[in-house]
């Protein structure tokens, strides 16, 4: 894999040939194939990656280098910065999760200002994550309408590149995001909520065959989210047909969307059934080419299970047991005890 000191040295050595030649459409052209270099070179190695830490630290810590590089000399890395908005925002909300477990836990122990500076720290990222999500929406959105001459949520796309479609559905994707997580930080950076209906028009112009399940998975979580939405839908319905060809393509990014939804609308029920569809999936093998979107899809799913264990027991997820809980009977988690978790 190309190293991010490597990666520099090529925008750098694109942008100097540009600057010799003096003209800026020149420069934007030899720019524009630097970064297309980028994305069908070094991109896909990224998205292979298994370490979903490395994978948001690089897009946090490379965004700003690799965005005013490649705009410096007149380039458009809109998409490639829609793919690194949309990752960096895995690290700011992971750390969103541990502030609300730790408000949960004050809470729990009747530490009021602890649980009141928690819930703070938690909005704060939540923004953060937020106004990362909602970028990463825009870009993509303004990138590809002007690319391919359409109207987002109206009329449909004719895409030329996989890489395109893949930054129209992780966008999209994303763009629902915000709404949910804006709304969640007291509406602090204003995100439009007219972006879940729209998303879930785009979502027809894509296959959900190829693309994991998600499409009609991010449908779905707007037919349950948006009044009267569900109406004449079979939302759950649509939820299992997305999440057996999630199995079946190594990639469960819907059975999150599935929780997400499921916690959204307070149905226990159903979140545990998500969990326990992700952990029990039969001969389940994780995509080599998207193996950064399924880790972060299990961290995400993480983070739904630690919220609701720490809502009902007052502790993460015990290790190895997502899908089990503390009051099912042949449970390995319904022992557990103090020395247990300390072991674990």
């Amino acid at each position: 894999m190309i190293t991010t000191q490597k990666l520099l040295n090529n925008i750098l050595a694109s942008g100097m040939a540009a600057i010799l030649t003096g003209c800026a459409s020149v420069q934007g052209g030899i720019t524009n194939f630097a970064i297309g270099i980028v994305e069908d070179r070094i991109v896909p190695p990224i998205l292979e990656l298994n370490d979903v830490d490395m994978g948001c630290q690089f897009a946090t810590s490379g965004f700003p280098l690799i965005s005013s590089a490649t705009r410096a000399f007149y380039g458009d890395p809109a998409l490639l910065e829609a793919l690194l908005y949309t990752t960096s925002a895995v690290c700011s909300e992971k750390r969103s999760v541990d502030e609300e477990l730790r408000y949960l836990r004050a809470t729990r122990a009747s530490q009021i200002p602890e649980a009141q500076d928690a819930r703070i720290a938690q909005k704060r990222l939540l923004e953060i994550t937020a106004q990362r999500q909602f970028s990463a929406f825009k870009l993509m959105r303004s990138h590809l309408e002007a690319k391919y001459d359409f109207q987002y949520g109206e009329t449909c796309p004719t895409f030329e590149r996989d890489y395109d479609e893949l930054t129209y559905v992780l966008g999209t994707i994303a763009g629902l995001q915000a709404v949910i997580n804006d709304i969640a930080s007291q509406q602090m950076i204003g995100v439009p909520t007219d972006i879940a209906p729209l998303s879930e028009r785009a979502m027809n112009c894509v296959s959900n065959t190829k693309w994991w399940g998600v499409p009609l998975a991010a449908k779905a979580v707007v037919w349950n989210i948006l009044p009267g939405g569900s109406e004449g839908k079979n939302v759950w319905g649509s939820f299992n047909r997305s999440m057996i060809i999630a199995e079946r393509s190594g990639v469960r990014l819907a059975h999150v969307m599935y929780a997400i939804s499921a916690q959204a609308a307070g149905n226990e029920e159903r979140f545990r059934d998500a969990t326990k569809r992700w952990a029990k999936a039969e001969s389940f093998k994780p995509s080599k080419q998207y193996r950064l979107i399924e880790d972060i899809s299990t961290l995400t799913m993480t983070n739904l299970s630690d919220r609701y264990w720490a809502e009902n027991v007052g502790t993460r997820t015990p290790i190895a047991s997502i899908g089990n809980y503390w009051d099912e009977s042949n449970s390995s988690a319904q022992d557990l005890d103090l020395g247990d978790l300390l072991e674990q």
